[in-house]
């Protein structure tokens, strides 16, 4: 088993470092095509991996050449928010099913909520300080 490197073979975007055999590898990559999903022994490459979330290859070089990805590790307030958002969501999908044992009236009132959450402008965030979720169903 050798330590590989799985990388976007379109921008050197460091997927997975992994410790497998190199038929998985081949698998992986076959198997995530759409994600452009390349791989390379670690060993082979210009430097170390030291973090996956701010490390990335720079395809240019041979062999390819570590570098750090700016700030690809630090997630955007807007990108907080999406994900609280899509926590909100997922917290309260009990609320839909057909088993629920809410009311009809419940499950519309949680209805109402989460368009509410699908509607929110999570893009035009700034700053995560101040938001204001709309307000859940008692």
């Amino acid at each position: 088993m050798n330590r590989y490197v799985f990388y976007n073979n379109t921008d050197g975007d460091i997927y997975w470092v992994k410790t497998v055999r190199e038929e998985k590898a081949q698998s992986l990559c076959s198997v995530n095509r759409g994600m452009n999903m390349s791989y390379v022994l670690e060993s082979e490459l210009n430097g170390n991996i030291l973090d996956r979330m701010t490390d990335e290859l720079d395809l240019s070089t041979t062999p390819f050449t570590v570098r750090k990805a700016g700030n690809k590790g630090t997630p955007t307030p807007s990108a907080e928010a999406k994900a609280l958002r899509n926590t909100k969501l997922t917290e309260c999908d009990w609320t839909q099913g057909e088993d629920s044992p809410l009311s009809d009236a419940k499950k519309l009132e949680w209805q109402t909520y989460r368009q509410a959450l699908r509607d929110f402008d999570y893009n035009s965030i700034t700053t995560n300080v101040g938001i204001v979720w709309p307000t859940k169903p008692n």
